[in-house]
């Protein structure tokens, strides 16, 4: 098992728990980089009785049911088209920012632990509804990933492949994501998990690109309180994680309003690409809860099922 105080035995929990709920918010939903269609078949999942009719195959009837009540019913079952459900992971510098698990201010999870805790939940939900699951890390460039199966014993595995991750180097979003639309051509969900942090100049093209390839896109932007409200006063030096680059300022209320002025625009304006590309989008703030952030997923896009 991936041990340390980023999975543990409390956070396998959680993901059980979390599995309990989101399947029983999202039995009508569609399941996750799939298309399910509720007809007589032979497919993986079971989902509703009917009613036998003459003509019907006599192998999907309800054998045990007839017997109880001498009634025949026939099974019904989702039939599961081949799909896959693709998290990138954001792995630059910017995303070590926010300090660690058990470190950061006021016991605060940083933003790579909180993004690698709902990559794992969003991977046991998706797993959990018989979706496979990659999870590829980029910052410079895409990762060869880790691919499961339909079968959410593998979360071990994921939890594994994750716990081992760093962040650092440069947010290459745009590249990251051609470098994934050549090595797969599979149909499906890509949920990308990063603080947008030196990616807003790829942001369009790469949307553009993954519409075209995939079916569902959402963008969780992982955001950690000081990205939203820098607490410093006075004179500082500023560094970037990913250029070096060295900034010397004297930070002010007016600096910060100045700052909160322009982080609202940056945000409207992620918003609102995902919104012209056919994305979802969705804000994470590290502040709450992996699992609400999940069921946030659940309900408001729709598009993960349990």
């Amino acid at each position: 098992m991936a041990g340390g105080k980023l999975f543990d035995d409390e956070f396998l929990q959680r993901l059980q728990r979390l599995g309990l709920i989101a399947k029983r918010i999202s039995a009508s939903s569609r399941g996750v980089g799939q298309r399910r269609t509720r007809r007589l078949g032979d497919g993986l999942e079971f989902a509703d009785h009917r009613a036998y009719t003459p003509g019907d195959d006599m192998r999907l009837l309800d054998w045990p049911y007839y017997a109880r009540m001498e009634r025949m019913l026939l099974r019904l079952f989702h039939e599961h088209s081949e799909g896959i459900v693709t998290i990138l992971l954001d792995c630059s510098g910017s995303m070590s920012l926010g300090g660690s698990a058990g470190q950061s201010p006021k016991g605060r999870v940083g933003k790579f632990d909180y993004a690698r805790r709902t990559a794992a939940a969003l991977a046991y939900v998706a797993m959990a509804g018989l979706d496979r699951v990659q999870i590829l890390s980029f910052s410079g460039e895409l990762s060869d990933g880790l691919k499961t199966g339909r079968n959410r014993r593998q979360i071990l595995q994921v939890l594994e492949y994750l716990e081992a991750l760093t962040a650092a180097g440069r947010t290459r979003l745009g590249a990251s994501v051609e470098q994934y639309a050549r090595r797969y051509n599979e149909a499906g969900t890509v949920i990308i998990l990063t603080d947008m942090l030196d990616a807003e100049d790829d942001l369009a093209g790469a949307l553009s690109v993954l519409r075209q390839r995939t079916g569902d896109v959402i963008l969780l932007q992982i955001v950690d309180p000081c990205d939203t409200n820098p607490p410093i006063l006075g004179p500082t030096q500023l560094g970037s994680v990913e250029t070096n680059r060295r900034l010397n300022v004297n930070i002010t209320e007016a600096v910060l309003a100045s700052y909160a002025e322009r982080w609202g625009e940056f945000v409207r304006w992620a918003e609102k690409t995902c919104l012209a590309k056919g994305a979802i989008y969705l804000q994470a703030p590290t502040t709450a809860p992996f699992e609400r952030l999940v069921l946030h997923v659940l309900e408001k896009a729709g598009v993960l099922q349990a």
